[in-house]
């Protein structure tokens, strides 16, 4: 017979059907309807009477989920935490965010669990863990399923130019991830290329704003679903990831994956995921000008491109696959 699991998630929807936003959701599902019974909840969802593993899947939920394995009586509760964890850099950027996420956390740490499933996206979330004395595993960030396709049709496909350098930056447009400095960026650049966005979040309107400014530079392409942001990365030349906390975030793995040089801030472990000269270059955090001044170099080297791009490919050999991951999930759930 099955064990009976409860996910708790943000993400109810996605669940039960189409994934937009979190494609974890999708190779999960797959993975666990084939080992459990499942009942996924929105927060304030009514449980089940009964059942075995309760699984917070975020601790946004966190509160939710705990009454509910004490009241279904669960032989097993896990959190998964995903992000954003360690306090420098983010007091100089976004305190507001910053309290939020920490209030959650706290919360979490504080309360306990059975095991704290960590993402290991390069913002150290294991310290905070140590620091409370909880049990935890670190999931790594996958390498996607995708493969290339040619460049002038990705081009074509997205609306971009087909000719000329192109940079690329891909997530919540925010300042956790650095989207308020593209203009300056830019700036320093002097036209040597072009820069590609996709993303939504709070910044859209000055990325918006970039775009109008300077309609042959900067271009806006809408959100893709998950299974086609190859066509993003292989449009793309190079990839920007001036984000503040840590880097060896999806973005940052999938570019390496399809073999396009990234240039990053150093922020806390990036240079555990990118090797500067190698497989893509690392600036010092807040440095702008340096950061600007790599991709310069790979706009106006196309050797240089090719070289660190091929080495990104063969870096990326060794990142694990979402079945590693959501493997790994299905085994911390799995009551002792």
């Amino acid at each position: 017979m099955k064990f009976r699991l409860v996910v708790v998630t943000p993400w109810a929807e996605e669940w039960e059907g189409e994934v937009k936003r979190f494609p974890e959701v999708k190779f999960l599902r797959k993975k666990l309807e084939s080992l459990y019974d499942i009942n996924v909840l929105n927060a304030g969802d009514h449980p089940p009477r009964r059942c075995d593993v309760v699984f917070a899947q975020s601790e946004r939920v966190y509160g939710h989920s705990r009454k509910l394995a004490q009241r279904c009586g669960a032989k097993r509760f896990v959190v998964a935490i995903y992000g954003v964890f360690e306090r420098f850099p983010l007091r100089r950027v976004f305190w507001p965010l910053h309290w939020w996420r920490y209030r959650h956390l706290d919360g979490a740490f504080r309360g306990g669990a059975d095991l704290f499933l960590i993402t290991d996206d390069g913002s150290r979330g294991e310290k905070l863990a140590q620091m409370y004395s909880q049990p935890y595993i670190l999931l790594p960030v996958p390498r996607p399923p995708w493969s290339r396709i040619p460049q002038l049709k990705a081009r074509e496909l997205l609306g971009l130019p087909p000719n000329g350098p192109i940079g690329g930056f891909a997530g919540s447009l925010n300042k956790l991830k650095g989207a308020h400095l593209l203009g300056k960026i830019l700036e320093l650049a002097r036209g040597t290329y072009r820069l590609a966005v996709i993303g939504e979040g709070p910044l859209l309107k000055e990325i918006e704003r970039l775009r109008r400014e300077s309609p042959d530079t900067v271009f806006v392409v809408p959100p893709l679903p998950y299974e086609k942001m190859n066509l993003f990365y292989s449009a793309v030349d190079f990839v920007l990831a001036p984000y503040l906390y840590g880097n060896k975030t999806a973005v940052v793995v999938e570019s390496l994956a399809m073999g396009v040089p990234v240039v990053a801030f150093k922020a806390h472990s990036t240079d555990e995921i990118i090797r500067s000269g190698w497989n893509g270059f690392v600036a010092e955090n807040f440095n702008v000008e340096e950061f600007a001044r790599y991709t310069v170099r790979l706009a106006t080297d196309p050797l240089l491109r090719e070289t660190v791009g091929n080495a990104a490919r063969v870096s990326a050999e060794r990142f694990p696959t979402w079945d590693h991951r959501v493997t790994t999930i299905a085994q911390a759930l799995m009551p002792s």
